[in-house]
Parts: structure tokens; C-alpha cells; sequence
């Protein structure tokens, strides 16, 4: 039985009918202000607040990637780095407690002033109370499938998914309302694996490697047919290998998204859902060696030089396994660093200063795959 969302959303929204037609509309009325009131703080304070903390990243990060930056720039640039979610509730929670201080010296007097409840409830005033009371119920039904969809955000539990997902309401309210304005907030900082999984993710790709050093090692790689045809079709046009770097980190970071249930698989059941980089682009779902892999596959087929960066990372306080991308380029007789795993959850990610970069990942192992030549 998997509607039992949909019944409970619904008894939400009957129960609080009952009830507003039990206290009558002046009674109703008053909740009804103070639940609008609540509901326009809740949405003036996100909007201020993502745009506050978009500035103060694009600020931070600007200022703190500067080669004579001072050391605490540094961290707190490292800082909005890992954990932007976080950031993101500091400022909604700030915004929000000068957003409510205000609006409630306003509203909440109001209520008092033109809202009194009568003596007597008429049949009138308890169809009004029902109606109000069913508009409330609404907002009450909303609100517990907000918290429904936060906690899917962050446990897998396969039941409640297909629970979720097998009611209209809950659908219609995910679609319009929890995925664009919850989602930013609500998903997990940027991934890493539990420590210990580097061995496994080392297994996970399919290489044929020589060892040329202590944590250094050549490849011989050899690309899926539809990956090199999707990595030719989007560097179509392009002759530079910066450029042609930056789109294949575009495409992916907007088109492959993190596997939340593989990574719980591993990290709490200890399982490894193998894949090789044909099923991450089938799929359009990964973890960090899935994202790496793919990428290298795609520099690799486009005449790129490519490194698989092994090692581990820290984000939001959580140091663990993770895996990465380096690409060379030749007329900047350099490789740059690039990220595609954080960068599908915050694109800050290619071509980080390496001082920069150190101050969240730290390598281990390296496998540098050579262009075709």
C-alpha cells in the first residue's frame, strides 16, 4: 500500500477544514494573517539569502584566489568551498531573524486590531472558518511534504520514495514548489566517500596502467564508442584545448548528478555498485571515480591529456575519499585542475588555483593518460 502519502496529505487538509469550521471565520481569519505573514518571512528571507550568499561567494572566492591573499581569506574562501549549503542557511537563518522581527511587529498587531472573535459562531461565519480552515490545511499538507522531501534528500529509504512518488498531491507540490525553491537548500554538502574506499575506487576503473613512480602511473585507455561521439559532438568548433576542457566539464557537471543511493550503498551497507564511463553517460548518475572516469574518457577522445587524481577531500567537516581530473594544457604549459563532482553541486570548479585547491583535496595517487598522438 503506497498511497498512504496521498491520505495523509489530504486528512491534513480535512482535519483543518473541521477545525475552521468549528472556530468560526474571526478566529480563522487571525491564523489565516499569521500564516501568510509566516509564509512571506519564510520567502523574502530565501530569496535575500541566495542572493546575499552568491554575493559573498562570487566575492570570497574572487579575492580569496589572488596570489597575495591573506591567510584567513584563504580558509574562508576553502570554507564556502566545501560546505555552500551551509553557508546558505547561515544567511537564510540571519535573514530570516531580521525578516520575522520586522514582519511581526506589523502583522501580528494587526491581527489583534481588525481580527475579533464574536460571541456567538453562525452558520455563516463556520462556512467562512471552513473555507479558511481548508486554504490552511493546504499550507499544512505542503508544509509536511517539504519535510518529507528534505528527509528524502538525505536518507535513502527506498519505501518512502515509492510512497512519495505514488501521490499526485505530493508530485504536483515536488514539481512546482520543493525542487526549484527546496532543493538549492535542502541537498547534501558537496560528496565524499568514507575513508578506506580509495582501494575501491582504484579497482573501479578499468585501466591498463604502468607504475613511472611512487603514486604515479601511465594508462592506456581505450574510450567507449558513444562516449568519444558525445565528447567530439560537444567540443564540435572548438581548437583549443582550454576550451575544449571547459565544455566537457560544462556538459557534465549539467548533465551527470550524484548518486546519492551509491554512495549510501557504500558508505553504510559497505556495497560498490561497480560501472564503467559508458553506463555513467547512459545513466546521467555517478559517484566521484564514476565522474572522473567519464571525463578523462571524454578529454582522452577529443585529444586531450588527462590525469585521474586519486586521493582525499574535506567537505562540510567530513574528510574522505575522492577522486578527481587534471588536464593539460599545452600552450599554458600547465594542467589545471578540474572537479566535475563538486562542480554539478557548485560551478567553481575547473581550473582552480592549485593553492586553492590544496586546501580541500590532497592527493595520493595519479594516472596520467597521454593524447593520441
Amino acid at each position: 500500500m503506497n498511497d498512504w502519502v496521498e491520505w495523509m496529505l489530504w486528512a491534513i487538509v480535512a482535519a483543518s477544514a473541521a477545525a475552521g469550521f468549528g472556530r468560526g471565520f474571526e478566529r480563522e481569519s487571525r491564523k489565516l494573517l499569521l500564516t501568510a505573514a509566516w509564509v512571506a518571512e519564510i520567502a523574502v528571507s530565501s530569496a535575500a539569502a541566495f542572493a546575499i550568499s552568491r554575493a559573498l561567494r562570487n566575492l570570497i572566492l574572487k579575492d580569496g584566489r589572488s596570489p597575495d591573499m591573506p591567510g584567513w581569506l584563504a580558509h574562508l574562501a576553502a570554507f564556502w568551498q566545501q560546505s555552500p549549503r551551509l553557508c546558505n542557511w547561515i544567511a537564510f537563518l540571519a535573514v530570516y531573524w531580521v525578516v520575522s522581527s520586522l514582519v511581526g511587529a506589523l502583522v501580528r498587531p494587526l491581527g489583534t486590531i481588525w481580527i475579533r472573535p464574536r460571541g456567538r459562531v453562525g452558520i455563516l461565519s463556520r462556512t467562512g472558518g471552513l473555507a479558511i480552515g481548508a486554504a490552511l490545511g493546504a499550507l499544512r499538507a505542503a508544509a509536511v511534504g517539504a519535510c518529507l522531501f528534505v528527509v528524502l534528500q538525505y536518507v535513502s529509504a527506498p519505501a518512502l520514495a515509492r510512497a512519495a512518488a505514488s501521490s499526485p498531491a505530493y508530485r504536483w507540490l515536488s514539481t512546482r514548489m520543493y525542487t526549484p525553491w527546496l532543493r538549492p537548500l535542502a541537498e547534501r554538502e558537496m560528496p565524499v566517500l568514507a575513508k578506506g574506499a580509495a582501494q575501491t575506487v582504484a579497482a573501479d576503473i578499468s585501466l591498463f596502467v604502468v607504475p613511472t613512480g611512487p603514486g604515479e602511473e601511465t594508462g592506456i585507455l581505450v574510450v567507449p564508442k558513444p562516449v568519444a561521439e558525445k565528447a567530439l559532438a560537444i567540443t564540435r568548433g572548438l581548437t583549443s584545448p582550454y576550451a575544449k576542457a571547459r565544455a566537457l566539464y560544462e556538459w557534465e557537471i549539467h548533465h551527470v548528478h550524484y548518486d546519492w543511493k551509491k554512495y549510501d550503498d557504500y558508505v553504510d551497507d559497505g556495497r560498490w555498485d561497480a560501472q564503467s564511463p559508458l553506463t555513467t553517460l547512459e545513466t546521467g548518475k555517478g559517484v566521484c571515480a564514476d565522474y572522473a572516469l567519464l571525463y578523462a574518457d571524454m578529454a582522452h577522445a577529443v585529444g586531450l591529456t588527462a590525469r585521474i587524481d586519486e586521493g582525499l577531500a574535506i567537505a562540510g567537516g567530513v574528510e574522505g575519499s575522492h577522486a578527481w581530473n587534471e588536464v593539460w594544457i599545452p600552450d599554458q604549459r600547465r594542467f589545471i585542475l578540474v572537479d566535475t563532482t563538486w562542480g554539478s553541486a557548485q560551478d567553481e570548479w575547473f581550473d582552480v588555483p592549485p593553492a586553492s585547491f590544496d586546501q580541500t583535496h590532497k592527493l595520493t595517487t595519479r594516472i596520467t593518460i597521454y593524447a593520441s598522438t
